[in-house]
């Protein structure tokens, strides 16, 4: 492997950077290795060492990322890597890599190269080894060559020069069709002006409130949010976002859930209703469809889950009757579920906050306990006139005793 076979201080990093348990390329240390790599020629040599080193693994997936890592630091390294690549080393070393690898990793690498022939390393006489390395390698395999010619060069600039000039047309002309459009309109305000009477505009009245009628109980946790009951009537104002509407009722205006409300003003009639006319027409029986529910019911959707879990997905054998009544039972609960939810979140935001208040004033109360008020002396009390003040035990003077005589009488205080 030559030079290349030889450690390097950037072996760790492009190990990290080429590992073949990344699932993706790791931009911000390559980018980290490309900056360490362009400082000097001393530390271009030494990344080109390390990034050949894991061109040459036995793992493609390796190889791939270290290829990855080889054009970023050729596009942002500048002329010093430019220099080390370009050199007869990396030629008999990539040849080599070439030979040996497997196809997806050699159309890599020979994609690479035709980039930097045609990018990079192409009006550089230093780096003109690259160039020359590919067209030795086009020509092995029976390809043409990227040599450019006089002619293709000199036809390349005509075309873009007439591009240029027909994108230079198209936008003339489009500003002159837009000149013509506005003086039109003004034309025919001035003619307008010159008339006797002046023209009035009809006045664009807003459209009606719009009425719906409420499906569920609806209570507002927000000042901005209206309050109903199931069946009530709701004026909406505003229907533009589809999942919260601005309405008004007598108890005021605000927002409210645009799947709670229904078009349909008629009131649904009773079951015993519903069911008791269709017996007295006819003798024909009529099923309807399951009432929509007005709470959450879990006992519902577990057995409608137990139900699931037990049907036969081949469809060999009859599924539980039950099975479509307690799915459509459960899909009605869907508005119910989501405005539980909602205010599940709103609960969780507000204790979320209590949390961090509380632990604002814990630190405060440490803070405080930690650097305390200074104690002060204890104030005495004023002694009356007269009164001989009261001194502790330890503190009154010890009157001597004669050795022959008993215990002196101590004195009385004065009488007032």
């Amino acid at each position: 492997m030559g030079i290349f076979g030889t450690s390097s201080p950037f072996d760790q990093d492009v190990e990290r950077a080429t590992s073949e348990n990344n699932t993706s390329e790791e931009w911000g240390l390559i980018l980290e290795i490309c900056d360490r790599a362009g400082a000097n020629a001393t530390n271009a040599r030494d990344c080109l060492r390390a990034v050949m080193r894991r061109l040459a693994h036995p793992d493609p997936h390796v190889q791939v990322h270290a290829a990855t890592l080889l054009d970023a630091c050729v596009s942002n390294c500048g002329k010093l890597f430019h220099l080390e690549v370009a050199s007869r080393e990396f030629e008999m070393e990539f040849r080599r890599l070439l030979s040996k690898a497997q196809p997806p990793v050699a159309q890599k690498l020979r994609a690479l190269l035709k980039k930097w022939a045609e990018g990079e390393f192409r009006n550089d006489s230093q780096l003109d080894l690259i160039p020359s390395l590919h067209n030795k390698l086009c020509s092995e395999a029976g390809e043409k060559t990227i040599a450019p010619t006089v002619e293709t060069q000199q036809s390349a600039k005509d075309a873009a020069a007439q591009r240029e000039q027909e994108d230079l047309a198209r936008a003339i002309a489009l500003s002159l069709r837009e000149a013509n459009a506005t003086a039109a309109p003004a034309n025919s305000s001035t003619t307008a002006k010159t008339t006797l009477y002046p023209r009035m505009e009809p006045t664009v009245e807003p459209p009606p409130a719009r009425k719906v009628r409420a499906l569920y109980d609806f209570e507002a946790a927000e000042d901005n949010e209206l309050t109903f009951v199931a069946g009530e009537i709701v004026h909406v104002t505003d229907s533009s976002d589809p999942n919260w509407w601005k309405g008004y009722n007598e108890r005021g205006e605000g927002l409210f859930p645009a799947n709670f409300v229904t078009s349909d003003l008629t009131e649904p009639a009773p079951e015993s209703e519903a069911t008791a006319a269709p017996a007295a027409s006819s003798g024909k029986t009529v099923q309807f469809a399951p009432e929509i529910p007005l709470r959450i019911d879990e006992s519902c959707m577990d057995e409608a889950l137990a139900l699931l879990h037990e049907a036969d997905p081949t469809g060999e054998t009859a599924d539980d009757p039950r099975l479509c009544e307690l799915e459509a039972r459960v899909y009605a609960m869907g508005p119910l579920v989501d405005a539980a939810l909602e205010k599940a979140d709103r609960r969780h935001a507000r204790l979320t906050q209590l949390s961090a208040d509380l632990v604002d004033a814990l630190n405060l109360y440490h803070e405080l306990m930690r650097d305390p008020k200074p104690m002060y002396a204890p104030q005495y009390m004023p002694v009356p006139m007269g009164v001989p003040p009261v001194m502790p035990p330890a503190q009154m003077p010890q009157h001597p005793q004669h050795p022959h005589m008993g215990p002196q009488p101590q004195p009385q205080p004065p009488r007032c």
